[in-house]
């Protein structure tokens, strides 16, 4: 009878083993592929600057029209700001690995620059509805790769 307790409960020693050393394998895995997603956001960051400077491109080339062209100088200023500020961002959480953090900070950018498009351009909402496009597939592209 006591050899029969004795297998019972080596059996669960083993059973009990091999579920603790999946498990921290499973979570050395995520720490391990947690820095590589991270690299996701500043190479984003680049692709949101390029999407600024194509902005800015159109606005001179005069693809754009502005409500008031009055404004241009103060858009095109606005736009450099935005510019340096996302440059900011990306230096600032350059090291941080939180994607709560880098989602937070990128979805307030863009919101200000989506404002800053609705203030200043005529046919404003489609030009944002084509960013935001092109911005989603570009991030779903980086996400894949």
């Amino acid at each position: 009878m006591i050899e029969f307790y004795l297998l019972i409960a080596a059996l669960t020693f083993l059973v009990l083993y091999f579920a603790v050393k999946k498990l921290t394998l499973n979570i050395d895995e995520k720490a391990l592929l947690e820095p590589i997603k991270a690299e996701l956001y500043p190479k984003f960051c680049d692709y949101i600057d390029e999407k600024i400077k194509e902005l800015r491109e159109d606005l001179e080339n005069e693809h754009f029209k502005l409500l008031e062209e009055d404004k241009k100088g103060e858009f095109l200023e606005k736009l450099g700001d935005l510019s340096r500020e996302l440059t900011f961002i990306q230096t600032m959480n350059l090291s941080k690995k939180n994607d709560s953090i880098w989602q937070n900070e990128l979805f307030n950018f863009l919101k200000e620059l989506e404002n800053l498009i609705l203030k200043y351009l005529k046919e404003s909402e489609r030009i944002s509805e084509n960013l935001r496009q092109d911005l989603m597939q570009e991030f779903e592209r980086l996400k894949n790769s």
